[in-house]
């Protein structure tokens, strides 16, 4: 049978556009909401089994994990948008060449990254430990066992990006889910019963890894799918790789600037926290595994709209293109001011969930609420730029993933202090996100002068 778009029907391009948009977000917001769901249970783990010690621990090396979140990304999401455009138009033969390269080139960095940790791991975890060296042997344990484990992420974000362009919404849901659960299986036999500690939260995550590879794997090997084993080939090993990177920059270097971004404000907490260090990181943590849920499944929602969007637009369905993110904009504007509403006023209980020291809760209860003062407006900005990275814009997506990180929060961050003393380290969270806005609105309007689209960014059917 020839492969053809009438061979195999796209999903994405038929029936009503808000039953396809809920049938597509549900599962992958399900999906990274469990995802989240299992980095707060591990938290509690840490704080209930292990002590505020190993939550503190394992906070600083939230820059390194969130490093090696980066360089898997850097793949995965330039992939995505150009097999999802691939898909869209029917075009298999360079969709399955898309999907060879990517592996190859994700592997490539991914021993790249290995051999730089092998060179600084230690003498960086003894930095971010500001001399504790019980707390840089707990950090530098539970990074490294990660670290050295990182090729089953790369394949795997490559893996569950493809599924997702593909349409498989309910296996990537299942083998997500089945995942997450027995990642917090693992972690707590691991960390609860056998008392590995931060170890066991790395072991955990790795074992859990194993599982969902084991499961793509026979789905390669056996589904009928454009994408099958039997039909890919190793002759196109270097194909796309810089499309990929040019397409993946913007959200990899999103996560890069989280990297650097955490990085830059446990260095001034250790300059401008006082005597508490310890607790207010133990807080900075509850804090980055709170939003890291809450953060989760908004990218899962800007994952459907890109995986909507990209197949549209490939076909040349504007209206349906431009449709997606309507919705994708109104939704995350609603669940991020519920967000925003919920962390004001529980704070405090959401501390005494984790930790039973009062101090740490403290710290908490007072940088949380700064931290989230115009979490509003993160959603919407987040569906923008995923729109602009499905449609293969890297301009604007590189323009409105990376201003908020680089242009506003890693350098408030790192002036404001000195201006306001410590609380400048929480302030220049919801500062960054005013000044986010401020920029999309110049871009919206320059995009609008340029090309005469409705919002600078609605392309309307010929």
């Amino acid at each position: 049978m020839p492969d053809t778009p009438s061979a195999q029907k796209n999903p994405f391009l038929s029936g009503p556009l808000p039953a396809l948009f809920l049938r597509t977000t549900a599962p992958i917001v399900l999906v990274m909401s469990m995802n989240g769901l299992q980095t707060v249970i591990d938290a509690y783990f840490l704080g209930e089994y292990v002590g505020a010690a190993a939550l503190s621990a394992v906070t600083l090396m939230f820059p390194v994990y969130m490093l090696l979140v980066a360089l898997a990304t850097l793949v995965a999401g330039g992939m995505a948008s150009v097999l999802a455009r691939r898909l869209g138009a029917g075009d298999h033969d360079n969709a399955r060449a898309t999907f060879v390269g990517a592996h190859v080139l994700a592997l490539l960095v991914c021993c790249a990254l290995i051999a730089l940790f092998a060179a600084t791991g230690g003498p960086l975890a003894r930095w971010l430990a500001a001399g504790s060296g019980q707390l840089a042997h707990d950090g530098y344990l539970y990074i490294s066992i990660l670290i050295w484990c990182s090729p089953l992420l790369f394949v795997l974000s490559i893996n569950s990006d493809a599924l997702r362009c593909e349409g498989r919404m309910a296996l990537m849901a299942a083998v997500s889910l089945t995942t997450s659960l027995a990642n917090i299986g693992f972690n707590y036999l691991l960390i609860a019963v056998l008392g590995y500690g931060v170890a066991g939260s790395a072991i955990g995550t790795v074992a859990a890894m194993l599982l969902a590879f084991a499961a793509i794997l026979v789905f390669r090997l056996s589904a009928d799918t454009p994408l099958k084993l039997a039909r890919l080939s190793l002759a196109d090993w270097g194909h796309g790789w810089r499309e990929f990177l040019a397409l993946g920059a913007p959200q990899s270097l999103t996560f890069l600037g989280i990297s650097l971004g955490s990085g830059a404000t446990i260095a001034m907490v250790q300059a401008w926290g006082g005597d508490g260090y310890a607790e207010t990181v133990a807080a900075y943590g509850i804090a980055t595994r709170v939003l890291t849920f809450t953060y989760l499944p908004m990218l899962g929602l800007s994952m459907a709209l890109q995986a909507i969007a990209g197949n549209n637009y490939g076909a040349g369905l504007w209206p349906r293109s431009n449709g997606s993110l309507r919705l994708a904009l109104a939704t995350a504007f609603v669940y991020c001011a519920i967000v925003q509403a919920t962390l004001f006023f529980a704070s405090r209980e959401i501390g005494f969930i984790f930790v039973d020291d009062a101090a740490t809760v403290a710290e908490l209860t007072r940088i949380l609420p700064v931290i989230t003062a115009a979490y509003v407006v993160a959603g919407p900005l987040m569906m923008l730029a995923g729109y602009f990275q499905a449609i293969g814009d890297a301009p604007r997506t590189a323009v409105l993933n990376l201003s908020r990180t680089y242009l506003f929060a890693i350098p408030l961050t790192l002036a404001l202090p000195p201006l306001l003393g410590e609380n400048g380290i929480w302030l220049a969270s919801p500062l960054s996100e005013v000044g986010a806005v401020s920029l999309t609105v110049l871009v919206l309007l320059h995009g609008h002068v340029r090309t005469g689209r409705r919002w600078g960014v609605f392309r309307q059917q010929a």
